[in-house]
């Protein structure tokens, strides 16, 4: 097995960008003739993608719907939030906010799998090195050891029943 720290957690010849995570505020509207209402937002520039959103509405914070994540995708690609991100007063961040429950790309998901397998199929004495290659991988993807623990807590709620949480 080829590993490599930088993100590069795998003998695959598809190389997974370490994520370049920005957070920001975009006003949105929930509904097609409603007024526009604040939403927390992180995006990965590199992949460009929407990773997790925020609405507040009337004062409460609550986590946005896939219909709104989807949404809110077409609108930043629209208006290029993903390319300039700092352009529209998003800010970068080196791990999600503990308030995300983060997406994963397709390819996010392929390695997180691949890095799997590698653990099911390691000698014991290799088990600790697939661990770390799992863990570094995660945090170039801006995962917390917070965000695995909502994974336990909360199941299968974490990803969507076919195993995959994206947005586009």
């Amino acid at each position: 097995m080829n590993h490599h720290f930088g993100n590069i957690s795998s003998d695959s010849d598809q190389w997974v960008a370490p994520a370049r995570l920005y957070v920001g505020h975009w006003r949105h509207p929930m509904h097609a003739h409603g007024e526009p209402v604040l939403c927390q937002v992180v995006i990965d520039a590199a992949e460009p993608r929407l990773v997790a959103a925020q609405v507040a509405e009337h004062g409460v914070a609550r986590e946005a719907d896939r219909r709104m994540l989807h949404t809110l995708d077409k609108v930043l690609r629209a208006q290029d939030v993903y390319d300039q991100p700092s352009a529209w007063g998003f800010t970068p961040c080196t791990v999600l906010p503990a308030w995300v429950r983060p997406t994963f790309s397709e390819s996010q998901i392929e390695e997180l799998q691949r890095i799997q397998g590698y653990l099911i199929e390691a000698p014991e004495h290799k088990v600790d090195t697939v661990l770390e290659v799992r863990d570094a991988f995660l945090q170039g993807i801006g995962v917390t050891d917070r965000h695995m623990c909502r994974a336990v807590r909360e199941g299968g709620r974490y990803l969507p029943k076919n195993g995959r949480s994206t947005v586009n």
